[in-house]
């Protein structure tokens, strides 16, 4: 699978990991597995995007993402999502994904982009 998880229930944070090519459809089974699940309210997110490929993923694919999770009520707005991204279609994905949220007339957790896995859980910690 292109995207994994590990639960660690105890910091309530989901750490999620992409993997090979990514397409619209790993995203949409991915909300629907963790993002969907009401058990995990309450749980910040690392999403590692940097072992991805994101060479077919369409910035299209974002408008729908977005649009998906902005229905979600398993969202608790008071917690965080770090994307841990590299320099180049990463980090602009990221940034145009989060512009896309800032349009959108919900509360929505906060999101924030990082170069490293370290700065990305300090920020979640904090």
């Amino acid at each position: 699978m292109p995207i994994e998880n590990v639960i660690n229930d105890k910091e309530k944070i989901v750490y999620t990991i992409c993997r090979g090519v990514m397409t619209l459809e790993d995203f949409t089974e991915h909300m629907k597995r963790i993002w969907s699940d009401t058990k995990y309210y309450g749980y910040h997110e690392l999403l590692d995007t940097t072992l991805g490929d994101w060479t077919d993923f369409d910035f299209g694919f974002l408008f729908t993402i977005a649009e998906k999770a902005s229905r979600l009520t398993s969202f608790d707005p008071n917690t965080k999502v770090a994307y841990v991204v590299q320099e180049g279609k990463q980090k602009a994905l990221t940034d145009f994904y989060k512009n896309i949220k800032a349009m959108l007339p919900v509360n929505s957790r906060k999101l924030e982009t990082f170069y490293s896995k370290e700065e990305a859980i300090a920020w979640l910690k904090s």
